[in-house]
């Protein structure tokens, strides 16, 4: 029968360096390879054993790509993305102009606040990107679009107008697209309609490829927090006015 993963077994115990205090991986024999290698973890996170299995006894020997001159390709991680830069760019930039230091102290305080999880692993505070985070609701919050901020914006619209707030813009769209769409069927304006259709179709995929992008950071993630932020406006507004009985 299997031993779950994480338990002690002879094999296991027989490692020569057996379970060191400093993790598993201070004796694995692929340590030098493996890009996730540290001195914490109690279990490997590839295989989820203690320890990792030994390395197969023969490694195949990478081959040059085609057309490269017997030189090998560069990994595409290790390849030069404009994206990735301007992306970096604008983060500089708005770090600049609303940072002043307080992201960096803030992101400094949550990392200490947690540095081992329960499995006894580090926590990888990187994926959460919280000083990207912290100055998307700075933008969202303080950045002014007219009258108010994108998070007034949107808790004045909950507050005004309730779920329609939703529904009416969805319902503007439907309206418009449906006539659209049935007029590509009749003679005379066919041609008008499936022009625009297929402009639409172009405009949206072009907006997409930006979201998705490393750059579509910049407008999904305040847009995002505004609308977090506006939830949460909104919902003390009303918990405050029935405390209060403010009109």
């Amino acid at each position: 029968m299997a031993e779950p993963p994480g338990s002690f077994t002879k094999q296991e115990t027989s490692w020569p360096l057996g379970r060191p205090e400093g993790g598993c991986c201070a004796g694995c024999p692929i340590r030098e390879g493996c890009a996730l290698a540290a001195d914490t973890y109690v279990v490997c996170p590839i295989t989820g054993s203690t320890p990792p299995p030994a390395p197969p006894t023969h490694t195949p020997t990478p081959t040059a790509a085609p057309g490269v001159d017997g030189f090998v390709e560069e990994p595409a991680a290790r390849r030069f993305d404009v994206t990735a830069v301007a992306s970096r760019g604008v983060e500089a930039a708005i770090s600049g102009a609303f940072g002043f230091g307080w992201t960096d102290l803030a992101t400094a305080l949550i990392q200490r606040g947690a540095v081992w999880d329960s499995e006894g692993n580090r926590v990888d505070w990187e994926r959460l990107q919280i000083k990207r985070n912290l100055l998307c609701i700075a933008v969202a919050t303080a950045v002014p679009l007219g009258e108010h901020t994108a998070t007034m914006w949107v808790a004045d619209a909950l507050r005004n107008h309730s779920i329609s707030a939703v529904f009416v813009p969805a319902g503007v769209a439907l309206g418009v697209a449906m006539p659209v769409f049935v007029g590509q069927f009749v003679p005379g304006i066919s041609g008008l309609c499936k022009a625009a259709i297929s402009l639409t179709r172009l405009l949206g995929r072009a907006c997409w490829r930006f979201l998705s992008s490393r750059l579509g950071w910049i407008v999904t993630r305040p847009a995002i927090w505004a609308v977090i932020c506006g939830l949460a406006t909104a919902t003390w507004r009303f918990v405050v006015y029935r405390l209060t009985g403010a009109v």
